[in-house]
């Protein structure tokens, strides 16, 4: 039976030099995936990468779902605990995004949707929506310097708002349609983004 000691000597005199890089990255890498805190820092990381592959668009006109009254009446609490109904941005766009702080792709969106809503906060309503606790979010937002409009969940969204999956973003037209339904971390400070606020825009 081959010792560690032989598969070693081995894997040095036949490998070159850049096979051994090679395969000493790939090694640290799976031992970093293993162990939580860099895994957290590299699936974030790989997230941020991957975000200029994925800008949004707008669904096709018989895609898109139209809000029903029922769906105008969820509400969310905001930062002073006062309920907050969807039927205050009626006749407004909205930008909607499910999110938590424990989700990388999450985090990795939030510098783009930072620099959106910095554009657009005054013709746009942001609202970032976290079933967390409100303290152990602001101490997140604030360690990063985010300021951005964050809500609590205050009874489970109506159906229209139903993914599982996080984030999950929507973007809802000044007539109550959903123009973007977006699953998955995205390149929202782009021209993709921006033409899309533009079209919906008076």
């Amino acid at each position: 039976m081959t010792s560690i000691k032989e598969r070693f000597n081995k894997w040095k005199n036949t490998r070159k030099g850049w096979q051994k890089a090679g395969d000493i990255l790939f090694w640290v890498f799976l031992i970093l995936l293993i162990i939580p805190g860099p895994r957290k820092i590299i699936s974030t990381t790989i997230n941020r990468i991957s975000l200029h592959l994925r800008n949004p668009s707008i669904e096709k006109m018989e895609k898109q779902q139209q809000l029903s009254e029922a769906d105008y009446g969820w509400f969310v609490i905001d930062n002073d605990g006062k309920k907050i109904s969807l039927s205050n941005f009626r006749d407004e766009v909205v930008f909607l995004n499910f999110w938590a702080t424990w989700c990388p792709p999450c985090i990795a969106e939030l510098p783009e949707i930072e620099k959106l809503y910095n554009k657009f906060d005054d013709r746009v309503n942001f609202l970032l929506v976290t079933n967390e606790d409100p303290v152990k979010v602001n101490n997140f937002l604030e360690s990063r310097g985010y300021n951005l409009p964050v809500y609590y969940s205050a009874v489970a969204p109506p159906e229209v708002f139903s993914g599982r999956a996080l984030p999950t973003t929507y973007i809802i037209s000044a007539e109550g349609r959903i123009v973007v339904r977006k699953t998955g971390a995205a390149n929202w400070d782009s021209r993709a983004t921006t033409k899309i606020f533009r079209e919906l825009m008076p």
